[in-house]
């Protein structure tokens, strides 16, 4: 069987990373404790070896899964979301001569959304999520759209009592990176297994689910609503592309227009991601933006540059690859700055102050990253989402990136001068 995180792992990646790459956030829902696991500006090698002492651990479940506690402290549920893949060509286990030979099992079209995952509780109560948080527009406006449709929200209900994770895409005219939409909708991806880790596609599941390992005395169940005139339950679903060879898929990235790319599946449970060159284009990845700090900066920390990176040849882009890493790590050494001092105002906050807010934000307000101690103490779970949209703002113009990335990069002034030239 493949590793799956356990909670104890989860928690000691938190800690050797120092709640950095990977991180938790506590909510308390209904009087239950849940606790929701992420990741922040990973690398590859953080991923597949976070933890050198046990060899056996990786990461790649870290990005959103959730443990649900009952009240005794126990474990109720492990609730695993959508596993980290690469793009095709990014890194070793997804370049072309790897995987050209493998089968394929399914291809669906990559949305353009958010990812929404549906959880429950001991109580049986139903919390809609994204990778980090209960409560945002997303989660929001996913939690309406399943109160407010009878076969989804059924659907939801028999998937979660199966033991699957049910994964969804929402899309909407508001909630949009490139392409349009019209309303707000919730689009089924896939089941995730919570007991064995297994991933099913929408696209490779018949339509009545089989496939997926719904126990049939479930299935019965569906009679309550075939009485009601329902042939079916009629969930909205991420369509398949086809029947594609990867390599008619590598072509088809070539000339396809309006679709930012898909998902492959292989028959041995790998996934990876083929996006077209229109999506490139639009974003002007291709073009000498690659060279600029305000760019990179800003794809960096919205964890756009595995797009980037994917494009370019370690050969012939080599000066391109040493850009990015200088940039990179101007934008690592500010973030540790940035939580030094935070943590240093927390401390003041909770040993100095015993936890007075009043006071203490009376007296410690011209801190430089006192607003970002704010979201720390008061709502953690946005955090990271506050020091991204910090620094993007210090550094949206280009004179004033290259002077953030002169300055934290931690060069000497001649090192300075030759990126300059």
């Amino acid at each position: 069987m493949n590793y799956l995180v356990t909670y104890e792992d989860a928690l000691e990646m938190t800690k050797v990373y120092k709640d950095f790459n990977f991180s938790k956030t506590e909510f308390l829902l209904n009087g239950y404790k849940v606790v929701t696991f992420t990741y922040f500006l990973c690398d590859y090698n953080h991923f597949t070896k976070p933890l050198s002492r046990k060899p056996e651990v990786n990461g790649l479940d870290m990005r959103g899964v959730t443990f649900v506690f009952n009240k005794d402290g126990s474990l109720y549920k492990r609730f695993l979301m959508l596993k980290k893949f690469f793009n095709l060509n990014q890194v070793e286990t997804t370049q072309y001569s790897v995987v050209k030979d493998k089968k394929i099992k399914s291809v669906t079209i990559k949305e353009d959304g958010s990812l929404i995952a549906f959880i429950n509780l001991p109580d049986g109560t139903v919390f809609a999520k994204t990778i980090g948080s209960f409560d945002n527009e997303q989660t929001n406006a996913a939690m309406k759209i399943y109160e407010d449709d009878k076969e989804l929200r059924y659907f939801v209900e028999i998937s979660l009592k199966s033991g699957f994770t049910p994964l969804f895409e929402y899309v909407a005219f508001d909630n949009r990176i490139v392409l349009k939409y019209k309303g707000r909708e919730l689009r089924f991806i896939g089941f995730r297994d919570n007991l064995d880790g297994g991933y099913s596609s929408a696209s490779s599941i018949d339509k009545e689910y089989e496939k997926a390992k719904i126990p049939r005395e479930q299935l019965m169940k569906w009679g309550e609503i075939r009485s009601e005139g329902y042939e079916r339950l009629d969930v909205p679903y991420v369509k398949s592309a086809g029947n594609y060879t990867l390599d008619e898929l590598i072509e088809l990235s070539k000339t396809e227009e309006d679709v930012e790319g898909w998902v492959v599946q292989f028959e041995d449970g790998q996934m990876i991601k083929i996006k077209t060159e229109w999506y490139f284009n639009l974003h002007g990845i291709r073009t000498m933006n690659i060279f600029r700090e305000d760019y990179v900066i800003k794809n960096y920390l919205e964890e756009k540059l595995d797009d980037i990176i994917s494009q370019l040849d370690e050969k012939e882009d080599e000066d391109a690859f040493k850009f990015v890493d200088r940039v990179k790590l101007a934008v690592d050494n500010y973030l540790k700055r940035i939580d030094k001092e935070v943590k240093e105002l927390i401390e003041i906050y909770e040993n100095e102050y015993n936890s007075d807010w009043h006071y203490f934000a009376k007296f410690n307000n011209k801190w430089a990253f006192f607003g970002l101690s704010v979201s720390a103490i008061q709502r953690p779970e946005i955090y990271n989402k506050k020091k991204i949209e910090f620094i993007i703002n210090k550094t949206k113009h280009l004179k004033k990136a290259q002077f953030f990335v002169d300055k934290w990069a931690g060069e000497s002034d001649e090192s300075i001068s030759k990126w300059r030239k």
